[in-house]
């Protein structure tokens, strides 16, 4: 008597798993959206976000220091560099930088002063005292002026995706600078000051 299929001594049974079909394609349209893509879209910072980030005020200066004379050109010089911070927004890591692009000055007399030298450290040019510069400005009464600046910051965020920039200008202002406007008088004497303490002008 034959054995049956699986019963016995000496008989063999081949398994074997069966073997799912290989998935079809999918069809998402010329620009791969199908109903379950997800989009993970990085937050558009604000001026008013990365403002903690920021650079630490700067101060303003003046040539001659700290004085001016009636009518000549008083030159005010503020430096800024591009500053770099990392750290938590919106519960991502993040870099932000900023870049100075332009800086106000206020002389203390009411006027102003623009300039927008992109990231140069502003009136400082190494030129004589006196000599005329896009952030100079010459006082028409003696006195003493209380002077300040605004620099305005671009700012910029990296996600880890690259450089976004953030709309906007980050202004921080100068503490105040106390410059003493002169009037300058010449006379002419026979002789100076020192051996005619008492002369015109003296």
């Amino acid at each position: 008597m034959e054995a049956g299929p699986g019963s016995g001594a000496g008989s063999a049974v081949a398994s074997r798993e069966p073997v799912a079909p290989s998935p079809e394609p999918r069809d998402c349209g010329p620009l791969n959206r199908c109903e379950d893509f997800t989009v993970s879209l990085l937050p558009q910072a604000r001026i008013a976000d990365v403002a903690s980030f920021a650079p630490a005020p700067t101060s303003i200066v003046s040539e001659p220091a700290g004085l001016g004379v009636v009518g000549l050109p008083t030159n005010f010089v503020v430096r800024a560099a591009e500053h770099t911070a990392t750290g938590t927004l919106f519960d991502l890591p993040v870099t932000v930088r900023f870049t100075p692009q332009e800086v106000t000055i206020a002389p203390g007399d009411g006027s102003t002063i623009s300039s927008g030298l992109g990231g140069r450290s502003w009136g400082d040019l190494g030129a004589p005292q006196f000599t005329p510069t896009d952030t100079s400005h010459s006082y028409t009464e003696r006195g003493t002026y209380s002077a300040s600046a605004v620099i305005h910051y671009r700012a910029e965020v990296d996600f880890g995706r690259g450089w976004r920039p953030v709309p906007g200008t980050l202004d921080i202002a100068t503490g105040p600078h106390l410059v003493r406007v002169l009037e300058a008088r010449s006379t002419l004497v026979e002789r100076t000051c020192n051996e005619g303490p008492r002369g015109p002008g003296c």
